[in-house]
């Protein structure tokens, strides 16, 4: 007989994957396809993220913005059984915050880039609150002891907030993309462009982040012996 802390790990999990693979297969599709206005092919050092959403420029960017939509609803999700199957005080704070990250990533896909100050607003809500959402998680990943989520994870956690951190520390610095939006498309091109790759790696760390958790809460808590593993560490937290 299931569980509620089972079928709360079988639910988050599966909606951080099932988001995880929809983003990942947007931005696959979305790049293989993709000529830029200069004729460029798509190329992660030089080129925004959402750049593959942009409409009339990316070829296939319903489907990055599909996934999109899907990452943020999935992240959301995520977060909100996570910290209902951990427990614990902390998670009053990482959750609520991760719901607004995961609210402003699906937005992003909502507004792309032709929409460029409502599409700003939703980026910067994914950014300046994702990263305060896994960094505070990632803190109570390591007061932890419990096996459904491993110390290791903060590890991740905090690859994944630095590059958050020094890309919001290089906006400031931004001296292509001078058409009045600081995440606009630029007009001159650089051959390689530190703000685009830096919102690649926060993209990839918060991907990998994500999937890491997911996938060894899930395998704790529905693998063999996963239910007994998930009330044990219910238990603890409560205590």
């Amino acid at each position: 007989m299931m569980t509620r802390s089972t079928a709360v790990a079988r639910l988050g999990s599966t909606a951080a994957l099932g988001g995880v693979g929809a983003l990942v297969a947007g931005c696959v599709i979305a790049a293989v396809t993709y000529t830029g206005k200069g004729g460029e092919p798509y190329n992660p050092l030089n080129h925004f993220v959402s750049e593959l959403g942009e409409l009339g420029v990316s070829t296939m960017a319903a489907a990055f913005n599909t996934g999109l939509m899907a990452g943020g609803i999935g992240f959301l999700v995520f977060m909100v059984c996570l910290a209902a199957s951990l427990g614990g005080w902390p998670r009053v704070l990482w959750a609520p915050i991760g719901i607004v990250a995961g609210v402003g990533g699906f937005f992003v896909g909502v507004f792309p880039m032709n929409d460029i100050g409502r599409h700003t607003f939703a980026a910067m809500l994914f950014f300046n609150w994702g990263w305060i959402s896994v960094a505070l998680a990632s803190l109570d990943i390591v007061r932890r002891r419990d096996a459904r989520v491993p110390r290791w994870l903060a590890l991740i956690g905090a690859l994944t907030v630095a590059a958050f951190v020094a890309f919001l520390r290089e906006i400031p610095n931004n001296k292509v993309a001078d058409n009045g939006h600081f995440l606009a498309s630029p007009d001159a091109r650089p051959e390689f462009w530190l703000l685009a790759a830096l919102e690649w790696a926060v993209i990839a760390g918060i991907l990998a982040w994500t999937l890491a958790t997911a996938l060894t809460w899930r395998r704790a808590a529905l693998g063999s012996g996963g239910n007994a593993a998930a009330d044990a560490g219910d238990g603890g937290a409560a205590r």
